[in-house]
């Protein structure tokens, strides 16, 4: 372990390529409020929120694959107590007791109190050792690199001042967010050389040594505040200004620390533009099946809040019907250069279903990121002229069409199980008569009377079908031909007994033939045909069989 690194005023963790915590000092532990062994082994996503999860997998890894580093990682860390902390993670790999890990540097940018406390026990020492004579210059010395080693470990920008205002230490990562060597700087005001205005309002802002004191905390924060260095070249900052207090109470300068929040300023910016902006619905879930992030377009669509889904499941809000094939289809994203496409229906606050096309990409790490259009409008048109293409429009059965979609797949199930297979013709007897009594309107509603009849006589593994005119096919999957004639006898009796206002009694004759093993079907409807045939001549209203 390299103990110098692990040692810095600021958090230290040590990750395996996978992301597995080995080790952790003291002031990360402090500042998550959780023990050693409550942390070591587990997972570091485990201490991140949620949005910080998809960040730490989407850029801290893309940045040390294609680098070999990871510079100012904005995250947001969750203590054991629930607080959000916002960090900067800084990553490189590095061999560990021969073996390679990731050396990361965690720095906290806000709640500053605890640098604020180790930071003024220096100043006031450094105060003590500015007031001592030649004699002490040993001490002096001492304190003083004691203080300016701290400062210059921290990753921050550091400006010191005397209670003139005149710049009297900085460190180099103030010259070089200012644009001013520590030289050239020496000696000027704090506000010639740290110039900020004010993000939204673009004013220039500055904090005299009055107003820190004022500070109930005795310093002041800078937030908001964009730097413009010597070049002119601006900077998002965030930071304090603080009074270096003697012992005597009396101020004798201060010091601001500050550190430059562009990447991360502008990182949120872009993802909340990307979400929200984009015309798509986008939304970012873990490999497990959960939310992390929704965009605008998502909830408006579905009508969620926002965040109502984060930490959700996403399989919970499909339909039950597409479900085995959404999951088989998140099983099979293991490709992050390939974008998968699934169609599933998905369940809106109204507990409506809209249909959703999905492009899916595996992010890096265990995030996948999704874009969804609603084509529930298009779906509904193609359901419409499926039905269309399928259903007879008088009657609403299935049609010829359909008969011979499923033909073959009953067919061939038969041949393989070795289960029966029956089919039979329906005619309406004297149908003619109607038509040239009455006229086809009337004949339509006795040919739509006698297939609801039929339908609700059948059993609902049989398939009523329109084959054309006043013919009507049967199939009926695993029945033999004796089951197969006392149910249509229940289908010949209930059109018999429910008449017509106009027409009167109607009836039909049935032929029915059980399938032979490997019949064609062009053999197996001539014999029901032929049953049929002879259903007519033997004077019509009842059920005749083809020989077996």
């Amino acid at each position: 372990m390299n103990n110098g690194i692990k040692d810095v005023p600021c958090g230290y963790l040590l990750l395996t390529h996978q992301g597995i915590i080995k080790d952790i000092n003291q002031n990360l532990l402090s500042l998550l409020e959780y023990k050693a062994c409550e942390v070591i082994g587990k997972h570091i996503e485990t201490f991140l929120s949620a949005a910080s999860k998809v960040i730490f997998h989407s850029l801290f890894y893309m940045q040390l694959a294609s680098q070999g580093k990871a510079e100012e990682i904005y995250l947001t860390f969750r203590t054991e107590n629930g607080d959000d902390i916002p960090v900067l993670l800084n990553g490189c790999f590095a061999d560990v007791n021969e073996g390679e890990f990731v050396e990361c540097i965690v720095v906290k940018i806000t709640k500053r109190d605890n640098y604020e406390h180790e930071l003024q026990k220096v100043k006031e020492k450094l105060e003590e050792a500015y007031k001592l004579k030649e004699e002490a210059l040993n001490t002096e010395n001492k304190l003083r690199n004691l203080f300016e080693t701290i400062l210059f470990s921290i990753h921050e920008g550091i400006i010191v001042s005397n209670n003139q205002g005149d710049i009297v230490l900085m460190n180099k990562l103030a010259e070089k967010y200012t644009g001013w060597g520590v030289e050239e700087a020496l000696g000027l005001g704090v506000n010639s050389i740290f110039c900020c205005t004010d993000i939204q309002t673009k004013e220039k802002k500055t904090y005299s040594r009055e107003e820190i004191l004022k500070s109930r905390d005795s310093y002041v924060k800078l937030e908001n505040l964009v730097l413009t260095s010597k070049d002119g070249r601006e900077r998002f900052i965030m930071g304090t200004t603080a009074a270096i207090l003697g012992k005597d109470g009396l101020p004798s300068g201060t010091v601001t620390s500050f550190r430059d929040i562009t990447k991360e300023y502008l990182q949120e910016k872009e993802i909340d533009s990307f979400l929200n902006v984009n015309m798509e619905m986008l939304c970012v879930y873990d490999t497990e099946g959960s939310f992390y992030k929704t965009n605008v377009k998502f909830d408006e669509v579905l009508g969620y809040g926002k965040e109502e889904l984060a930490g959700k499941s996403f399989l919970s809000f499909v339909h039950e019907e597409d479900k085995e094939k959404t999951i088989q289809i998140l099983k099979d994203i293991t490709d992050k250069s390939k974008v998968y496409d699934l169609i599933n229906r998905f369940r809106c606050k109204d507990n409506s279903y809209k249909y959703l096309e999905w492009r899916i990409q595996l992010g890096t790490g265990k995030f996948a990121y999704a874009s969804a259009r609603d084509i529930t409008a298009k779906m509904l048109e193609t359901e419409k002229l499926k039905t269309i293409a399928i259903k007879d429009q008088l009657t609403n059965l299935y049609n010829r069409h359909y008969l011979e979609m499923i033909l073959e797949n009953e067919m061939e199930r038969a041949d393989t199980y070795k289960e029966p297979l029956t089919l039979a013709i329906l005619d309406l007897d004297h149908f003619k008569l109607v038509n040239d009594t009455w006229g086809h309107p009337i004949g339509d509603e006795q040919l739509k009377l006698t297939a609801e009849i039929a339908g609700k006589s059948l059993r609902a593994s049989d398939f009523l079908i329109r084959f054309g005119g006043e013919e009507f096919v049967v199939m009926m999957p695993n029945t033999d031909i004796k089951e197969a004639v006392i149910s249509l006898n229940r289908v010949r009796q209930a059109i018999e007994d429910n008449r017509h206002p106009i027409t009167g009694r109607q009836t039909v004759s049935i032929g029915a033939a059980n399938r032979h093993e490997n019949e064609s079907f062009e053999e197996w409807y001539k014999r029901a045909d032929e049953a049929l045939y002879r259903a007519k001549d033997q004077g019509r209203n009842r059920v005749v069989a083809a020989p077996i």
